[in-house]
């Protein structure tokens, strides 16, 4: 189809209607879950070609303009950190675990040159795309020296991915360039839980097996269900449980002895496996609440916070209680799947002190209170329902406008002269400008809130209950038991309190407009949006609450 397309297509996974088969568009960029519904279609792929430029509904000018001033006072580095890792001549603030990572002498080892990330300060726009070294994050420091550049989505200046030449790949019969970023790397590392032997450096047998991994699940089009499917994986063998639900002949056939002594090449055979669906061992490619209940998984592996459960329905954590408390936790609870949500966390996570934090929250959702300082947190309050509620929808517009969540909304910047409050408007703003048609945030958040309430309607009829609260919106027992000698509300700890993250619910469906008994949509809410359709069906099958 030529360099001007763009193809989405299914791996053999998807082919194989495994569960967490992807869609793939590019390499490290894929949608997981859905490749099983393209090849039960016996659909490879879809391309797409464009024959003609973007069309702007405003003067070009104005986008011109709207993207010099969010490239020079707004925008920071992945995750919108706005706080350098290091110290820097430009920042009154260090976050050592920022990903604004840019700095002299830390360089792109394998580059034409060698280049070096140097001082990437804010308003310097030739720059931003040097500020995330996410190679040194994702990959450990051995990982600089293999470094070709960074990569990420098109467009943008932020460059997420990191590009890379292993040479070391080549032995385990795939290429050396490996592309990817965050769970991509991480999730093959989960797998091998056993642990990986460096090979010639400190560091590389963790790099190489994760780059080895990521190219075998992007190859065969795999989803690692945010990490889920290593934790499985180990829960089922540390157990015990594969030795006794896997026939003795297959069980005797995997190269265990490859997995115990950290050998990446496990890899080959795991994703292999899973992508052919050979034997009973593929059934981890179902997806945790499908292979816990064939398994019979025990309470101890819902149980157990390493095992990064979240809900009974088989989501995972995602930013949740342990990182940003009730907001986090009432996020969580939401969705239907991992959370998949950085609207609330990428504030929090910002580099920002608290004190700096807590004037933004104040602007943005009434109060500072809307936020806790790390693990010492403070009862549920309306402020932190209101963030929940600024979380949600913004991811759902982002989604919408196929805006990048990992990114957006850019609540804070990394100018001291803006106080560090960032531009909450700059979705509206371009909106407008690119279609023409004139909308205010606010008038843009209603859209976002419209969507979110779809969703849950939809969540309601498909589970045939509105008691969203007691089937959907479900919490495992690691989060209230965690550290048992001490209590909720004390500093050190992330344990939650139950009376308290049921009020957070309430709280919240009471922000949304829903029933605070069940989190179901009424139908005077559902009407405030638009939705008397909805809600006359929901009527008819029985489902809008009393």
């Amino acid at each position: 189809m030529g360099k001007e397309s763009c193809v989405a297509a299914i791996g053999q996974a998807g082919e194989n209607l495994v569960n967490l088969a992807v869609v793939m568009n590019g390499s490290s960029h894929s949608a997981g879950g859905h490749g099983a519904v393209f090849g039960s279609k016996k659909l490879k792929a879809i391309g797409v070609k464009g024959t003609g430029s973007v069309k702007i509904g405003k003067d070009k000018k104005e986008l011109m303009d709207l993207d010099a001033y969010v490239m020079k006072e707004i925008v920071g580095a992945n995750n919108q950190h706005v706080v350098p890792s290091t110290p820097q001549p430009w920042s009154e603030f260090v976050y050592e675990n920022s990903r604004w990572t840019a700095r002299e002498g830390l360089t792109w080892g394998a580059s034409e040159g060698n280049i070096d990330t140097g001082i990437a300060a804010p308003g310097d726009v030739n720059k931003v795309g040097y500020r995330t070294m996410k190679a040194i994050k994702d990959l450990g420091p051995v990982a600089a020296k293999y470094t070709v550049r960074m990569g990420g989505c098109q467009s943008c200046p932020i460059r997420c991915h990191a590009q890379m030449n292993i040479p070391q790949l080549e032995q385990y019969g795939v290429s050396p360039y490996a592309a990817n970023t965050c769970m991509g790397w991480f999730s093959p590392a989960g797998v091998m839980f056993k642990g990986t032997k460096d090979q010639k450096e400190e560091g590389d047998g963790n790099m190489i097996t994760r780059a080895l991994g990521s190219q075998l699940a992007d190859d065969y089009g795999v989803w690692c269900n945010y990490g889920s499917i290593g934790r499985d994986f180990q829960y089922a063998y540390e157990s015990g449980i594969l030795k006794n639900v896997l026939p003795e002949d297959e069980y005797n056939s995997i190269p265990w002895n490859l997995l115990e002594a950290g050998d990446p090449a496990f890899l080959k055979e795991f994703y292999r496996r899973i992508t052919f669906k050979e034997g009973e061992f593929s059934h981890l490619g179902d997806g945790t609440y499908h292979i816990a209940k064939r398994w019979n998984f025990g309470a101890d592996y819902w149980d157990t916070k390493k095992y990064s459960m979240w809900s009974p329905l088989g989501f995972p954590k995602h930013h949740a209680s342990d990182e940003s408390y009730q907001v986090g936790a009432i996020i969580n609870c939401m969705f239907n799947r991992d959370a998949q949500s950085h609207s609330h966390q990428n504030f929090i996570s910002s580099g920002l002190p608290v004190d700096v934090l807590k004037k933004i929250a104040e602007k943005l959702w009434g109060s500072g209170d809307a936020i806790d300082p790390p693990a010492n947190y403070t009862p549920m309050n309306q402020y932190k329902a209101k963030f929940a509620k600024y979380g949600v929808i913004r991811n759902c517009l982002h989604d919408s406008l196929t805006l990048c969540n990992w990114m957006w909304p850019l609540t804070a910047s990394p100018l001291k002269e803006r106080d560090y409050m960032g531009d909450t408007s700059l979705e509206s703003k371009y909106f407008s400008v690119v279609t023409g048609i004139d909308t205010t945030e606010e008038e843009l958040d209603l859209m976002g809130e419209r969507v979110f309430t779809l969703h849950r309607a939809l969540t309601v009829k498909e589970m045939g209950t509105t008691d969203m609260r007691g089937k959907h919106d479900l919490m495992v027992n690691w989060i209230f038991d965690i550290d048992p000698d001490k209590k909720p509300f004390t500093e050190g700890t992330i344990k939650m309190d139950r009376d308290d993250m049921q009020l957070a619910l309430t709280m919240f469906y009471k922000e949304m407009g829903w029933d605070e008994k069940t989190g179901a949509p009424t139908r005077a809410t559902l009407e405030r949006l638009n939705m008397k359709d909805v809600a006359d069906e929901l009527a008819k099958l029985g489902l809008l609450p009393a």
